[in-house]
């Protein structure tokens, strides 16, 4: 990871995602820059008043968060539209993360069409939303998995964000019209698409292995049978992870095939920070 872009709207809330932001720069001595985006259409007067509030608000709150760290960051005011102005200058630093503070809203309603969902959906680089304070690196990991190039990718980032942590696969079988299936039948289904998924996501995780080395974390595949929104909140609720990482389709949006409406309200209301990884 080379270069990290986070978006901040000055709120304390996005004082977490530059705080974040930053212990990751310092982890991977990487490049970051923060951005501000100030509305376009304001006349100019207006937007330069705000812009340059904006600065000096960014570099005392950068001031204070960087101590004790040695990532190097800079502070930028892009005149642009809230989401676009984020994606485009993301693609021309070539970001490998986008990272960004988290607003609670009470119904996926209010989610959709905000500057964080619309990064999501039509951003091209993953995106990492902070919800909570930084106490160090991610730990405990929850990937709720498939076998799309999506979750595959939201695995291999979220391993490089959890040193040595712990990393729970988390796969959902789910066998359609069991009701009309003997048990026999049902058990048969779930045991060999469960095979099927392990034994396919067993050349990842020794590429994955090799790769990291003493900084791999341990890697447990938790597999279970029933409907996905059930397992996965099930799951979320008795590991209690800092960190889940979900796939998603690069400029098409959140990965229905691996969590369906499960991811948008997760997003909406998250438990906690979420990585939204892409395939490229």
């Amino acid at each position: 990871m080379k270069r990290i872009l986070a978006a901040t709207d000055l709120s304390v809330r996005s004082d977490r995602a530059l705080q974040r932001a930053l212990a990751l720069a310092d982890e991977f001595h990487a490049e970051l820059e923060v951005v501000h985006i100030v509305d376009d259409s304001l006349p100019e007067a207006i937007r330069r008043q705000h812009a340059e509030a904006a600065v000096s608000s960014m570099n005392a709150c950068l001031a204070s968060l960087s101590r004790d760290r040695t990532a190097k960051f800079a502070a930028r005011v892009i005149h642009d539209q809230d989401y676009t102005g984020i994606i485009n200058r993301a693609e021309e630093i070539g970001a490998d993360l986008v990272v960004l503070g988290i607003h609670r809203h009470a119904a996926l309603e209010a989610f959709r069409g905000t500057t964080a969902e619309r990064v999501v959906r039509f951003g091209g680089a993953p995106v990492l939303m902070v919800r909570d304070p930084v106490a160090g690196p991610y730990r405990r990991v929850v990937v709720p998995a498939d076998l799309s190039l999506h979750a595959r990718a939201a695995l291999r980032l979220a391993a490089r964000l959890a040193p040595q942590g712990e990393i729970h696969i988390v796969h959902a079988t789910h066998a359609p019209f069991k009701g009309f299936l003997g048990r026999g039948t049902l058990r048969q289904i779930v045991k060999d698409e469960q095979a099927q998924f392990t034994a396919t996501l067993k050349e990842d995780l020794d590429c994955l292995s090799a790769e990291l080395g003493e900084e791999a974390p341990r890697i447990e595949i938790v597999l279970r049978e029933g409907p996905v929104e059930l397992v996965v909140r099930d799951q979320i609720a008795l590991l209690r992870p800092d960190l889940l990482a979900i796939g998603a389709h690069s400029r098409t949006g959140v990965a229905y095939a691996i969590l369906g409406s499960v991811a948008e309200g997760l997003l909406a209301n998250p438990p906690t920070d979420i990585l939204i990884g892409k395939a490229s």
